[in-house]
């Protein structure tokens, strides 16, 4: 396969089932590119204009966890692949590549089979690549910025599809926009991993001490992620907590809807403002709408996740952006995380909160 110093290709992965929002996604923001080649989970555009895509190309996407310059199919074997990175390697010679193994999504969130673990097959490529050539990469680690990254992914257990680009903040550190996450036995549901990603993601600058107040908060998830941090949580969910939450001296809750709570009985002071309700985003916007105006002097942060009860309602993304920029948050980016199911996070900060280093 013979490189030039950038591409007409690009290859980006997404969630399975986001496949057309991530085409209309890109052919709003980008109407030069065409779709070229999909698989579940991953597809590749072809930019139409004459300028080829730079290795440094900045990509805003919501649905779009990873993406890179398209270098190809290949079939999964260490010594085509290692030729590429090595052809690559050739652009930038002062830059010693990070390698990212990862597989697409072989399944929609949620529909996995019993004991089924996404990094079997990414494991072993990216221990022989490494084993093959152990001074070539470099060690694992975040990239920096403008660092050099060979992106393998594994369409199948034989195919791989091969790509590469400069590091930069609209990517992200982690292969395949993964982070390394555990579950801990005692959380009470998986939204500690939705959130502990996007604190990541975001690098928010939560304080020991700081209040949060959480917007559909049953079982618990979020709020124990919270409380591991230090912070104190007010949880508002008709729903049941999970008793060891309910037994934390730093958490309140407030078991009614959230429609039925009065501005009043919040505190004066809360820093951070968290949503996740199983409702449209019309009406979850309504709800932070009407609470946030309490908070008004105080906030410093929103985390908010919308969901997507039908596709169609990225349409309304823009809008729904826009009205939370009105309600004082100045600062704000939207991803679609990989913990994330038919729903999309909302990370954004006031000018109070961008005032505040860690």
């Amino acid at each position: 396969m013979r490189l030039q110093s950038s591409s007409h290709f690009l290859f980006t992965v997404c969630q399975q089932g986001a496949e057309k929002a991530l085409k209309e996604e890109l052919g709003s923001a980008h109407p030069d590119f065409k779709f070229a080649y999909s698989r579940p989970g991953f597809l590749t555009f072809k930019n139409t204009q004459p300028t080829e895509i730079p290795f440094d190309f900045i990509l805003h996407s919501i649905f779009a966890r990873a993406y890179g310059v398209s270098l190809g199919g290949s079939p999964r074997n260490s010594k085509t692949i290692f030729q590429t990175a090595e052809t690559l390697k050739s652009i930038y010679p002062l830059l010693k590549p990070h390698l990212h193994v990862w597989q697409r999504d072989f399944y929609p969130p949620g529909k996995e089979p019993l004991g089924y673990d996404p990094k079997t097959l990414s494991f072993t490529l990216e221990k022989d690549l490494r084993k093959d050539v152990p001074h070539f990469f470099e060690k694992p680690r975040s990239p920096k910025p403008q660092e050099l990254v060979f992106d393998v992914i594994l369409l199948d257990e034989n195919q791989v599809w091969l790509g590469g680009h400069l590091h930069t903040t609209s990517h992200s550190p982690w292969p395949g926009g993964v982070p390394e996450l555990i579950l801990p036995n005692e959380a009470p549901s998986r939204a500690y991993l939705k959130l502990e990603e996007a604190i990541l993601w975001s690098q928010a600058p939560l304080l020991r001490n700081d209040t949060a107040l959480e917007l559909g908060s049953a079982p618990g998830g979020a709020s124990y992620a919270l409380l591991l941090r230090g912070l104190h949580v007010i949880g508002i969910d008709p729903g049941k907590m999970d008793d060891q939450i309910l037994k934390n001296p730093h958490f309140q809750h407030i078991q009614r809807p959230v429609a039925q709570v009065l501005r009043e009985e919040l505190p004066d002071s809360i820093q951070w403002l968290l949503l996740d309700m199983n409702v449209e985003p019309r009406v979850s916007i309504f709800a932070v709408d009407r609470l946030a105006s309490r908070m008004k002097e105080s906030l410093l942060g929103v985390f908010l996740t919308l969901k997507l009860n039908h596709w169609k309602i990225t349409h309304e993304i823009p809008e729904i952006l826009s009205h939370i920029r009105q309600m004082g948050i100045i600062k704000m980016k939207a991803a679609q995380l990989s913990r994330c199911r038919q729903e999309f996070m909302i990370y954004g900060l006031t000018r109070k909160g961008m005032a505040r280093k860690l």
